[in-house]
């Protein structure tokens, strides 16, 4: 859906922008540019002409993209620039379907980088996107291009007038671009982790890292049985679950059945062998020492017996 033209906010930063990424967040850049490294203005651009960077995201998507970071400069003047933002899941010089369209003004240094904030605009992103700079002048300020060598010839993309104001897209290599757009895009992750990719999101599955679509939990203690050997529900698994284990070996006991095969075998002790001295789960509720630690009920019956 293409979203409705706005005036962006652009804020200035150090060269090395200092942000530390949440577990969801993720920078995607195609240049080489490190703080202090030369770079290259671009100084050939006129007035209607479109600077673009493709970007692959690695995180899962759908997601938001948060915010555009760039080095604008060559001059130290300000210039109303536009900002787009497509669909470019096709990977040809021309981008799919506009998603956003903005205007910003950008004040030109050759110091430090810009970031754009679209976090009042929300951008669904769902797989590879480009992100396009327009110029209403001619020349610079402009856009650097890194100086490290190599260039993405599919990453890096012009819309150029071809004369009497046709304007066609080229990969930048083509029309003499010999490095990469220095401009940047933070994402945010909008689904939800699952480390175990069992379907269940680790915000509620009760075994993070142990595949159990089921969530199976037969004492009922929010750790499901797939990660749980921890058999009186004292938090440690330690050699009183190893001694009720005992008792249950061969039997259909379910809280000591981890798998879930209704046999209590040497499947279910190697699990308690992995967790052996540690705590069960993880769960995303963690771990509640039971109140006067023991025995579960269960068990407690198996023993009198």
């Amino acid at each position: 859906m293409l979203m409705p033209a706005r005036l962006l906010a652009a804020l200035i930063f150090g060269a090395v922008l200092s942000h530390s990424a949440a577990a969801d967040e993720e920078t995607l850049q195609n240049d080489g540019f490190a703080d202090g490294a030369p770079v290259n203005f671009q100084a050939g651009f006129i007035a209607g002409e479109i600077a673009a960077a493709r970007f692959e995201p690695k995180i899962a998507c759908p997601c938001v993209l948060s915010s555009i970071t760039l080095l604008f400069g060559g001059a130290a003047v300000s210039r109303e620039m536009g900002i787009s933002v497509w669909d470019d899941a096709g990977g040809g010089s021309e981008p799919g379907s506009l998603l956003f369209t903005g205007d910003v003004t950008l004040t030109g240094s050759n110091v430090f980088l810009q970031q754009i904030d679209l976090t009042l605009t929300p951008i669904i992103i769902n797989g590879p996107f480009r992100v396009g700079l327009q110029f209403g002048h001619n020349g610079l300020p402009s856009i650097a291009t890194d100086l490290d060598g190599t260039i993405n010839a599919g990453a890096n993309y012009i819309l150029a007038d071809i004369g009497a104001g046709l304007l066609f897209w080229f990969p930048a290599s083509q029309l003499g671009v010999g490095g990469d757009f220095v401009m940047r895009a933070t994402i945010d992750n909008l689904v939800e982790p699952d480390l175990d990719a069992d379907g269940i999101p680790d915000s509620t599955d009760n075994c993070i890292e142990v595949i159990n679509a089921d969530q199976r939990d037969t004492d009922a203690d929010n750790i499901g049985n797939a990660c749980d050997p921890d058999l009186n529900n004292d938090c440690q698994v330690d050699l009183v679950d190893l001694a009720l284990f005992r008792l249950v070996f061969l039997t259909a006991d379910p809280d000591a059945d981890y798998n879930g095969d209704d046999r209590v075998d040497l499947v279910d002790l190697a699990l308690m062998r992995t967790l052996f001295l540690q705590p069960p789960g993880p769960s995303a509720t963690g771990c509640v020492v039971t109140s006067g630690v023991g025995p579960t009920i269960r068990q407690q019956k198996t023993i009198q017996e």
